[in-house]
C-alpha cells in the first residue's frame, strides 16, 4: 500500500517535472518562433491559425477520447480565457515582436507575476508577503530603467507600451483560470480555449486587414518552419504544459516561466538574431528577474 502511495506520489512529481521544463523551454523559444513566422505572415492572421489548428487538433482527439462534450462553463470559461490570455495575451505580443527585440519583449512579458499579485490583491484581496510587496517594488523599478529614453535609442515605446497590456492581459486570464470550477478534462478545455481565441483572433484579423494581407504563396521556408515550432511546441506541449501547472503546482511554481523564459528568449536573440543589450538594458533585465524571484518565494507557514 505505502509503495503504491509513494509510486503514485513519484509520477506526480515527474508529471510536474516534464510539464514545467516544457514551458520553460519551449515558451522561452515562442518569440523566436514569432519572428521567424512574421517574416512572411500577418500578426494576427499567423496567431489565429495557430491555435485554430492547435485546438482543433486537441478537439479532435477529445472526440476520439469520447470526451468532446463541452458544457456551459466550458464555453463560459474559454470564451473568457481565449480573448484575455490568446485574443489580447498572444496576439499583441505577437503584434509588438515586430517592433522590439525578442529578448526586451520577454522581459516586459516578465512583469505578469507582479500583475498576478496586483489583480489577486483587488479581486480576492489576497494580502501580498513583505518579500512579494519588495519584488513588486523591484519589478517596477526595473520596468521603469528599461522603457525610460537612455535605455535604448531603438526601443519604441508604443510598442512596449502594447507588450506590458499583453502582460496585463496575461495576468487577468491567469487569475481568473485559476479561480474558475475546475474542469473535468484539461485537453477539452485547453482545446477550446484555443478555438475561441482563434476565433477571436480571426476576427481581428479581419478587422485589421491580415487576411487580405497573407500570400500564401510569398510564405517563406522560415516562416513555415516558425509557424510550425509554434503550433506544435509552443501551443500543442508548451501551452498545454502551462494550463497543466496552473492546475496542478502551486502558484510559486507555476509562475517560475516568468523568470526563466527571459533568460532563454534573450539568449536565443542573441544567437539567432544577433540582439544585443546595452549596459542600461542590462540593469534593467536584472532588477526584474530579481523582483519577480523575490515574488516567487514561499511564505513561510507556521508551525502545526
Amino acid at each position: 500500500m505505502d509503495r503504491t502511495i509513494r509510486a503514485s506520489a513519484l509520477r506526480i512529481d515527474l508529471r510536474l517535472v516534464v510539464a514545467v521544463g516544457a514551458v520553460w523551454l519551449f515558451w522561452g523559444s515562442t518569440l523566436a518562433g514569432i519572428r521567424y513566422a512574421l517574416g512572411s505572415m500577418p500578426p494576427f492572421a499567423m496567431v489565429s491559425m495557430r491555435f485554430l489548428l492547435a485546438g482543433a487538433v486537441l478537439y479532435a482527439i477529445c472526440i476520439l477520447r469520447g470526451r468532446g462534450r463541452a458544457s456551459r462553463g466550458d464555453l463560459v470559461r474559454a470564451a473568457v480565457t481565449g480573448a484575455s490570455l490568446l485574443l489580447i495575451g498572444n496576439g499583441t505580443t505577437a503584434w509588438s515582436v515586430q517592433y522590439l527585440p525578442t529578448g526586451i519583449t520577454s522581459l516586459l512579458l516578465s512583469m505578469s507575476p507582479v500583475w498576478m499579485a496586483i489583480i489577486a490583491f483587488a479581486w480576492g484581496r489576497e494580502r501580498p508577503t513583505r518579500l512579494a510587496v519588495a519584488g513588486m517594488l523591484l519589478g517596477f523599478a526595473g520596468l521603469a530603467l528599461l522603457l525610460q529614453p537612455k535605455a535604448t535609442s531603438a526601443l519604441p515605446l508604443w510598442p512596449a507600451v502594447v507588450a506590458v497590456l499583453a502582460s496585463v492581459s496575461w495576468s487577468f486570464g491567469s487569475i481568473y483560470q485559476r479561480r474558475a470550477p475546475k474542469t473535468d478534462d484539461l485537453m477539452r478545455a485547453t482545446a477550446l480555449q484555443m478555438l475561441f481565441g482563434g476565433a477571436l483572433l480571426a476576427v481581428e484579423a479581419a478587422v485589421f486587414g491580415d487576411w487580405r494581407a497573407l500570400d500564401v504563396h510569398a510564405i517563406t521556408g522560415a516562416s513555415l518552419g516558425g509557424f510550425a515550432w509554434l503550433v506544435i511546441f509552443g501551443s500543442l506541449f508548451g501551452y498545454s504544459a502551462y494550463l497543466y501547472t496552473m492546475q496542478s503546482a502551486s502558484t510559486a511554481l507555476a509562475s517560475t516561466f516568468a523568470y526563466v523564459n527571459p533568460i532563454v528568449a534573450v539568449v536565443l536573440g542573441m544567437l539567432l538574431f544577433h540582439e544585443r543589450f546595452t549596459p542600461l538594458e542590462a540593469v534593467a533585465s536584472t532588477v526584474i528577474l530579481a523582483g519577480v524571484a523575490l515574488m516567487m518565494v514561499p511564505p513561510r507557514r507556521a508551525p502545526a
